[in-house]
């Protein structure tokens, strides 16, 4: 694998979490006025993105600081993490979108390594 794609699936998680923290505060900036269904939609965006950039191992983690974004300052406001049936199914949704992100990747790999012999 050539150097630059083991260091973008090596800094997927540092930028994911600087990318759900920017994408808190573009959402805090406009005073709270998305709706909760249009930020999931964004933050899972976020997520399927950088999962497809991360390595398999990493693509929890992902999914998981994405939810506590998510969570913490969208859904709950105040940094306030919950596991009511609102958050349970947040978090459901970003692991969903983790895998989605990571199994399209490796789909792609595979087509590449296919393509290639």
């Amino acid at each position: 694998m050539a150097p630059g794609r083991t260091l973008g699936r090596d800094l997927a998680l540092p930028l994911g979490t600087v990318g759900a923290a920017l994408l808190v505060t573009a959402l805090m900036l406009t005073g709270g006025s998305a709706p909760a269904p249009v930020a999931l939609a964004a933050f899972l965006l976020l997520t399927v993105a950088f999962s497809a950039l991360a390595r398999p191992v990493v693509v929890p983690a992902v999914a998981l600081v994405s939810w506590l974004f998510y969570d913490g300052f969208v859904l709950n406001g105040h940094s306030d993490l919950a596991f009511r049936a609102q958050d349970r199914t947040s978090l459901l949704m970003l692991l969903l979108a983790a895998a989605a992100g990571a199994c399209g990747a490796a789909a792609v790999r595979a087509v590449r390594r296919r393509s290639a012999r």
